[in-house]
C-alpha cells in the first residue's frame, strides 16, 4: 500500500481521486467504474493515480475508508465524547437522509457486493464493526449519563440501533419518503431512553 502524500497539495489529487471513485461507485456499483473512468472524472493523469494507489483495489478500498468518513461526519453525537444522547444521533442520521434526498447509506449500498472479494469484504465488515462499537459507546455514554436504563446491553442495543438505521433508510429510498427511518428509529431510540423528564441514577464509570 502507497504511503499517504506529504503535501497539501498531494493529499488534494489524492482525494480528489477518491471522491471521483467513490461518486461513481456508488451510482454504477463497486465493480463498474474503471481506472480511465475515475481519472476522466476527477480531472487526474495515470501517473498521479499510480503515485497514490497501487492499482484498483487499492482504491476501492480507500473509497470504503471514504464512505465510513462520511457516515461518521454525518452523525458527529457519535464521536462526540460528551454526549449521552441517543435522540441527538437520531436526529443527525434523519437530517443527513434529508440532505442526501433519501439516499441509500454510504455503506449499506455496497452490502453485497464484496461476496466475490474476501479481502473488501473483510474490510467491510470492519468498517461496519466500528460504526456499531461507535454507536454502542454512545450507548453506554447513555447508561452511565442516566438517559438509558442501567441494565442496558450497549452492544445489543448498538446492534439494534445500527439495523434499524439501514433498514429504515433502505425502505425510505426506496419509497422516497422519510417516514420508514424515522419509525425504524423512534421505535429503537423509545424503547432505551428512560421517559422524558426523567434520569435515573447516573452509573459511575467502571460500575
Amino acid at each position: 500500500m502507497k504511503t499517504p502524500p506529504s503535501t497539501e497539495r498531494g493529499r488534494r489529487t489524492r482525494a480528489a481521486i477518491v471522491e471521483a471513485a467513490a461518486s461513481l461507485m456508488r451510482e454504477r456499483g463497486l465493480a463498474a467504474p474503471s481506472v480511465d473512468d475515475v481519472l476522466l472524472a476527477s480531472g487526474t493523469g495515470k501517473s498521479q493515480f499510480y503515485h497514490y494507489f497501487e492499482g484498483r483495489q487499492e482504491l476501492t478500498i480507500a473509497v470504503l475508508f471514504h464512505q465510513f468518513e462520511q457516515v461518521l461526519g454525518g452523525q458527529p453525537a457519535l464521536t462526540d465524547q460528551t454526549c449521552g444522547d441517543l435522540r441527538r444521533w437520531r436526529d443527525d442520521v434523519v437530517r443527513t437522509h434529508r440532505r442526501t434526498c433519501h439516499g441509500l447509506c454510504p455503506l449499506g449500498v455496497f452490502v453485497g457486493q464484496v461476496d466475490g472479494d474476501p479481502a473488501l469484504k473483510a474490510i467491510l465488515i470492519e468498517l461496519f464493526a466500528r460504526w456499531h462499537g461507535a454507536i454502542a459507546d454512545l450507548v453506554g455514554r447513555a447508561v452511565r449519563a442516566g438517559r438509558v436504563s442501567p441494565g442496558t446491553d450497549p452492544a445489543a442495543a448498538g446492534w439494534a440501533l445500527l439495523t434499524a438505521l439501514q433498514g429504515g433508510t433502505m425502505l425510505a429510498h426506496l419509497r422516497g419518503d422519510e417516514g420508514p427511518l424515522v419509525q425504524a428509529l423512534d421505535a429503537v431510540v423509545d424503547g432505551l431512553v428512560v421517559a422524558d423528564g426523567l434520569v435515573v441514577a447516573p452509573v459511575a464509570v467502571g460500575d
